[in-house]
């Protein structure tokens, strides 16, 4: 089938890497629904969506508004795992402390690489964001940067900038082709379809960390999700809990988690969703 998926607040576009073809997430990222992929792709088909979207089209306010253009774009995503080898083979605490603050690269493949180098070292995930130009980083992971040694309770800890450069160069092989519309703005109403889209609606969650570089209230989820189903859309919503849109359905994916690791949601993982009319 041909299709258009759309996340008009995509953060690290999980669920679109995972539908391309995606066997890894490119990081851990605080509200990533990579460990829901599989539950949010049944929907998806008993929706009427099935296999890889044609086009996709994707609108962060963050960072991942310039970023996930240049992975999803074959010879910029080989230009990116260039840049962060060469940050790679420095130390990374020295890398760490030139970005921390200092204004954000002009250039699109030098603003990725700083952001997901940030990125990767950031505790459990928490997100990295700009201020006036300038990067924000959440702090310094040293086990993630430099790795730990295995212990009689945990296995080896290998540094983590290289891993996510190996995630990277996987997406060579394995990103099924696709056209790619990325943009760093917050979600906006749309004004037409392009043939049968699908739209995949995550927004910041009520109390939950904040975002950095955007926020979006339930009243504008809301507004949004009913102007893309107005103009025949189908569209899922991911929430804390089922949203009350009239004659919408509702199921749970996650009862939640009340452990005490702080890289998994506690959250129960909910889809609001209506077929395409």
């Amino acid at each position: 089938m041909s299709y258009t998926l759309v996340e008009p607040c995509s953060g690290s576009a999980a669920f679109t890497l995972h539908l391309l073809g995606a066997t890894r997430s490119i990081l851990p990222y605080q509200g990533s629904k990579w460990r829901f992929r599989r539950g949010l792709q049944e929907r998806a088909e008993a929706l009427g969506f099935r296999g890889c979207p044609t086009r996709v089209v994707l609108t962060d306010p963050g960072p991942w508004g310039r970023t996930l253009g240049v992975i999803l774009e074959p010879t910029s995503r080989a230009a990116l795992i260039a840049r962060l080898q060469a940050l790679a083979d420095e130390d990374a605490r020295t890398v760490f402390e030139r970005l921390q603050g200092a204004t954000t690269a002009t250039d699109d493949v030098g603003f990725a690489s700083e952001f997901l180098f940030l990125q990767r070292l950031s505790f459990s995930g928490k997100a990295v964001g700009t201020r006036e130009g300038c990067w924000v980083s959440p702090g310094f992971n040293t086990s993630s940067a430099y790795g730990l040694a295995a212990t009689d309770r945990f296995g080896k800890v290998n540094p983590m900038v290289p891993s996510l450069i190996k995630v990277l160069e996987s997406y060579h092989s394995r990103l099924a082709p696709v056209t790619a519309d990325v943009q760093c703005i917050p979600a906006a109403a749309p004004t037409a379809l392009d043939g049968p889209t699908l739209v995949y609606l995550d927004p910041p969650y009520i109390g939950s960390t904040a975002y950095p570089d955007g926020q979006m209230d339930r009243n504008a989820v809301v507004a949004l999700a009913e102007a893309w189903a107005g103009l025949g859309a189908a569209v899922m919503i991911s929430e804390q809990h089922g949203l009350p849109l009239l004659f919408w359905q509702r199921e749970r994916l996650s009862r939640g988690r009340d452990d005490t690791s702080p890289f998994r949601g506690k959250q129960q993982e909910w889809l609001t969703f209506t077929p395409a009319r």
